[in-house]
């Protein structure tokens, strides 16, 4: 389990590094490395000006700047203050409104935060103390047909890569129902993070324990990357990075992420 000053230390301190060497449009909602955006993948329920929306885990919150831009009234919440200003700058930059709140995910919740017609989140889930209960939560503070969408780590992608031959490497997970987490260090090594993925099923039955319906699952393969020119690249993917373009061949083999679409 998490400690939320760990985490919070953890992310302030990685900030910046992570802001600077990762691109990360907010000209297109990204569901996570290498994948498509949802102009290509138009799976996102319609926006319209005035819808309100909450992201949990934002970051610097740039899916949140682009539903803004569309019109909707937008609160990005991460456990980083660091996070957040980056996010505030970018913004202000585009000449767009971004409320922020400095949160972590099992701190939300409908009596302080109030109600929203779609809630997203992308890979933040695994760091959250109660990943179950924040999906209850979620539920809550859902408008009648409001959206909850929520991307995270993909069970199978837990595992750890081995080499079968020196042609070609596989996954080995020792265990699918209890997927091994990964720890994350501050910078004096004296604190750390964990995060935990869960099963799919898990998840759809957290969301319909919930009273939310399932509406689509995703889970996206990456661009074609060593086929793409560096400005195809950018135009079909919002979120990019060298550390991801290393990973590319694991990533196109196995899914990184699963997205669960459910409305209220």
């Amino acid at each position: 389990m998490n400690d939320d000053l760990d985490c919070q230390k953890y992310w302030d301190e990685t900030s910046e590094e992570y802001q600077e060497i990762t691109r990360i449009s907010i000209d297109d909602f990204h569901y996570g490395p290498l994948l498509p955006g949802d102009k290509e993948v138009k799976a996102l329920p319609e926006i319209t000006a005035g819808m309100k929306c909450l992201e949990i885990g934002s970051g610097a919150g740039q899916n949140s700047i682009y539903l803004a831009a569309k019109g909707a009234d937008c609160l990005a919440t991460d456990i980083s203050g660091e996070q957040l200003e980056h996010g505030k700058k970018i913004a202000e930059e585009a000449g767009l409104k971004l409320d922020i709140r400095r949160a972590g995910l099992d701190e939300i919740n409908k009596q302080d935060f109030g109600t929203f017609d779609l809630i997203h989140t992308t890979w933040a889930m695994p760091f959250a103390k109660d990943q179950e209960q924040v999906i209850r939560k979620c539920a809550e503070m859902l408008n009648p047909g409001g959206w909850l969408i929520v991307t995270t780590g993909h069970p199978i992608f837990a595992g750890e890569w081995i080499m079968l031959d020196e042609f070609e490497e596989g996954l080995f997970l020792s265990n699918y129902f209890t997927p091994p987490g990964e720890v994350r260090f501050t910078k004096d090594e004296e604190n750390f993070v964990r995060t935990q993925q869960y099963p799919i099923s898990s998840y759809v039955n957290w969301i319909l324990s919930s009273g939310l319906n399932l509406k689509k699952m995703l889970e996206l393969e990456p661009i074609e990357l060593p086929i793409l020119s560096e400005e195809e690249i950018v135009q079909r993917t919002p979120y990019d990075s060298p550390v991801w373009r290393d990973m590319y061949k694991q990533i196109k083999n196995v899914p990184f992420v699963v997205t669960y679409m459910a409305q209220k």
